[in-house]
């Protein structure tokens, strides 16, 4: 691990990711994993398209998109998380970063930031429930006012997205409703404690589509658990229920047709 001097120095400068990226990619299991990761979206997005990926945290995902997109917009409210964004993508003239928050109005929101980043949340049901039970050694004692503006202010910004990746620690359904066009792919994460929340998700996308056809996938896996894309009843009906009953998190995947 590298000291807190050094990796000051090579963030400040735009070199730690690339030093890390490098050495993530050259180790047998890293580089199974950014391959798979890779060979999933790519069936999703392409050299003309541009990604959303809102909760960014400090932008695993929006590498891969950006090598496979013509521009990501990675969405992240986290002060520290920003800063490391920022350097990861010095010289990368593909990738817009907006530290706000998104929800379902303009205007101005709290965040409670974890000692682990990875699950800050705007969620006090999610870090109450999820937060207490999964993560219990963890703490939420940082309150942060941040910017939030929603899908819809975004989408007028930059244009409509081939792929918006949601991943806010239960703050999914909020997002989704600042959101009134139907995007070609979404997704969202789910955790079985709040799959009340992913039938919201469901929901609300339903609202603006009904031509949405959905799938997912379980934990960090990226493969499709079922053969073909289900309806919103199906999903709302039996795959959720389901879920909720066999304890793991995963995103769902919604398709327009």
């Amino acid at each position: 691990m590298l000291k807190k001097p050094l990796k000051e120095i090579l963030l400040r400068s735009g070199l730690y990711y690339k030093l890390n990226d490098y050495r993530f990619r050259h180790e047998e299991w890293g580089g199974r994993k950014d391959a798979s990761q890779k060979s999933f979206y790519a069936k999703l997005i392409g050299g003309d398209d541009t990604v959303f990926d809102v909760g960014a945290n400090v932008g695993q995902r929006t590498q891969i998109f950006s090598e496979l997109c013509q521009r990501v917009v990675a969405v992240e409210p986290q002060a520290e998380c920003v800063r490391h964004l920022r350097s990861r993508f010095m010289f990368s003239k593909n990738v817009l970063i907006e530290r706000i928050a998104l929800g379902d109005h303009e205007g101005e929101a709290t965040i409670r930031e974890s000692d682990s980043h990875t699950i800050s949340s705007m969620s006090s049901r999610f870090i109450e429930t999820v937060g207490k039970s999964r993560f219990s050694e963890s703490s939420w004692e940082r309150e942060v006012k941040v910017e939030m503006k929603t899908l819809d202010q975004l989408i007028g910004k930059y244009g409509l997205p081939k792929f918006i990746k949601i991943d806010v620690e239960g703050f999914e359904a909020q997002v989704l409703a600042g959101l009134n066009s139907a995007v070609p792919y979404i997704s969202f994460e789910f955790t079985p404690e709040l799959m009340d929340e992913a039938e919201k998700c469901v929901a609300r996308l339903n609202q603006i589509s009904e031509r949405y056809l959905y799938n997912y996938c379980m934990g960090e896996k990226l493969d499709f658990v079922l053969e073909s894309h289900v309806t919103r009843a199906e999903m709302s009906n039996s795959i959720l229920p389901a879920l909720a009953e066999q304890g793991n998190f995963g995103d769902v995947y919604a398709v327009h047709q």
